[in-house]
């Protein structure tokens, strides 16, 4: 049956399309709104952060008790650690420095010196643990610097336990003990002492023991801590020997020229740019009226006064 005229088939189909239209529009306005109704958490969401950023700002530089409490709430303070050290764990070092150092780059809070020479570190949780590795770090560096025998030659063998208590070096040299093996050994000591005040922080530490045996002469130094820590302390606060170099001749001294076979320029001034002004032969005594660097003023036998280098001449010591 066609309905192609029927009036009424005809209203249907317009019904369809517009609700086919309508319903097109929805959707599109719902995509749109869609779109943009993402904006609005986002929106409160930047307000929000913003304004505890403020919030923080201000009370962390605010000295009414309310943002003070509100601080307290937000951010609650780690509980200080107090440890207290020997001031002999630091012989031979400027205490000022090591607290300088702790306070302005470690973290430590503050060091307070008490009887007995006794220091009170005060710091954070987090600061302590942080000086603990370091420690740590310092003591496995020494070992491996004494481990592969870079810094002593006679040092022959070195052992030692997992918790850094038990210490045993083994030197070879002719003396009963050497000055430079026990200084080796005291800061050895006082590394591990160090490391186990930062390792107890502030209960029992653990005692520390090092051995240091003479294979030639079966020579035994011991040091035990508690007992031998001023013993060491006075070790280290002992200044380093330094092997100098002689000194070389000043002005009034008299030396010798010492070239062998051959003969020594003698120049008008301290440079061998300096035009030659005379020869000397081995032997010529000189007297040295001044220095400039590695060259020497002079005046010959003759009363003739020149300028030769220091390589080139000895220090008369005896006159006779």
């Amino acid at each position: 049956m066609d309905r192609s005229n029927d009036p009424q088939f005809e209203n249907d189909e317009r019904i369809e399309e517009n609700m086919a239209r309508y319903q097109e529009r929805r959707s599109f306005r719902e995509k749109e709104e869609g779109k943009r109704r993402w904006w609005i958490p986002l929106t409160i969401l930047l307000i929000i952060v913003a304004a505890i950023g403020a919030l923080w700002y201000f009370a962390s530089r605010s000295e009414f008790w309310f943002f003070q409490d509100l601080m307290a709430v937000i951010s609650p303070e780690e509980e200080e650690i107090q440890i207290i050290m020997p001031e002999a764990l630091f012989a031979g070092q400027d205490v000022d420095e090591v607290a300088a150092r702790a306070i302005e780059d470690q973290g430590v809070d503050e060091i307070v010196p008490i009887e007995d020479d006794m220091l009170v570190y005060n710091m954070s949780p987090a600061v302590k643990e942080s000086l603990h590795e370091e420690a740590r770090t310092t003591l496995e560096e020494k070992l491996s610097d004494l481990d592969e025998y870079r810094q002593y030659p006679y040092l022959v063998d070195i052992s030692y336990d997992d918790s850094f208590t038990e210490f045993f070096l083994l030197i070879s040299d002719g003396e009963e003990m050497p000055t430079e093996a026990l200084r080796a050994a005291s800061e050895l000591f006082v590394t591990a002492v160090y490391y186990h005040y930062l390792d107890a922080a502030g209960d029992d530490v653990r005692e520390v023991r090092i051995e240091l045996e003479n294979e030639e002469t079966d020579a035994l130094e011991t040091f035990a801590y508690p007992a031998d820590l001023n013993r060491v302390a006075s070790i280290l606060e002992r200044p380093e020997r330094v092997d100098e170099e002689p000194a070389g001749p000043e002005a009034g001294d008299r030396v010798v020229v010492d070239t062998g076979p051959d003969n020594l320029n003698l120049r008008e001034g301290p440079e061998i740019t300096y035009l030659i002004i005379g020869v000397l032969s081995s032997g010529t005594v000189l007297e040295v009226t001044g220095t400039e660097g590695e060259w020497l003023e002079v005046v010959t036998p003759e009363q003739k006064e020149g300028w030769v280098h220091g390589d080139f001449v000895k220090l008369v010591e005896d006159d006779t």
